[in-house]
């Protein structure tokens, strides 16, 4: 009985002993537990960065070759915008008949000059000295489907602001910004001189508002933007043909002084030219508007189609890269959701493990202790 006793009074300091030293590895238990899943957290944390990052710097890319892409669409665009009327002015101001005088019927090559357009304003000098203006209407197939009977007019092409330019050129002339005469609107009109016995000048226009129209149908995504400014600031064409009605000055002059374009009061052009004044150089240029970011791009339009103009285009980052955006949250909402279901499986195997290496690590302590 003494031996017994004995026994269980040296066992009882052992079993206080080995609770102490289970209390003791607690905090060894859970610093490497915690070790080992902020290290998890960071290597899921960090490649979800770098996926985040890297999908940015594609879309962005991707956004730049498609804007050089559709820029030279579009130049290609307006070359075939405008060579055409320059071919027309260049091959009709050189031909016999064109250079004839004009009596009361017109040119002796009216028919061929008439299956080009859509109507022809014709303005002759009566034998009694008298100034009369008539008018053709064809369809499109050439053919006359109206005209207007002759009436006075005062209307002299000498007077117009692409006459004189063009009589003093060997060269097709492209005029600046000036008012038609025939229905008060803005555009501009390529010239090239007669020179024959009676000097003269052929010419062909082109409204402001075909340029709108033109540019209105360029967009890349439904919120972009195609205009034509020039390094001053001066929009010379405007997709929203409204607008730049509004802003045209309406003075009743000839000549057109380019608007600028603060007029427009257009956050997103005025952007695309403050980076493009920023920068110095035409290129691409990434700028934020109210929150949105948009990539612009800026080329320089060639002198014969424009005397130092330029090319703006502007397109929303988000609309552009639309697919690689949806893709991109997609990733990231399968790599949240895997590391929200797998990190509780791996914490509990983790501690598993933690807890049977710290086992087996005390069990000779505790066979010494209780020999």
């Amino acid at each position: 009985m003494v031996t017994s006793q004995t026994s269980r009074r040296l066992r009882t300091p052992r079993s206080s002993s080995a609770s102490t030293t289970r209390e003791a590895v607690w905090p060894t238990y859970l610093g490497i537990t915690a070790i080992l899943v902020l290290i998890v957290v960071a290597l899921a944390g960090g490649i979800i960065w770098y996926n985040l990052r890297k999908s940015t710097e594609l879309m962005i890319a991707g956004a730049e070759r498609q804007m050089v892409e559709r820029d030279a669409m579009i130049s290609d665009r307006i070359r075939l915008l405008y060579d055409p009327l320059y071919a027309i002015v260049g091959i009709a101001s050189q031909v016999p008949e064109m250079k004839a005088p004009i009596n009361e019927n017109g040119h002796v090559g009216m028919p061929m000059l008439l299956r080009t357009l859509r109507s022809n304003r014709i303005v002759t000098r009566r034998s009694d000295g008298m100034q009369v203006e008539r008018w053709v209407f064809i369809d499109d197939d050439g053919l006359e489907v109206g005209q207007r009977d002759p009436v006075p007019t005062s209307f002299d092409p000498r007077a117009r602001p692409w006459y004189a330019p063009a009589l003093r050129s060997d060269h097709v002339e492209l005029s600046d910004l000036f008012v038609f005469a025939a229905n008060n609107e803005p555009g501009f009109t390529l010239s090239r001189a007669l020179h024959a016995a009676v000097p003269g000048v052929f010419g062909a226009s082109l409204a402001a508002t075909d340029l709108s129209d033109f540019l209105n149908k360029q967009r890349i995504t439904e919120s972009s933007l195609c205009f034509i400014f020039t390094r001053a600031g001066e929009v010379v064409a405007y997709p929203d043909q409204a607008r730049m009605a509004a802003v045209v000055p309406q003075s009743g002059d000839i000549m057109v002084a380019l608007p600028q374009l603060s007029e427009l009061k257009d956050p997103v052009a005025a952007g695309l030219f403050a980076a493009y004044r920023e920068n110095g150089n035409s290129g691409n240029f990434v700028y934020d508007v109210a929150g949105r970011s948009y990539i612009g791009r800026v080329i320089e339009i060639p002198a014969r189609y424009g005397r130092d103009q330029l090319l703006g285009i502007a397109v929303p980052i988000d609309e552009i890269a639309q697919p690689a955006i949806v893709l991109r949250n997609q990733t990231l909402f399968y790599s949240i959701a895997f590391l929200v279901f797998t990190l509780p499986i791996y914490l509990t195997l983790i501690v598993f493990w933690i807890d049977r290496r710290l086992g087996r690590h005390h069990t000779p302590l505790h066979a010494t202790e209780d020999e």
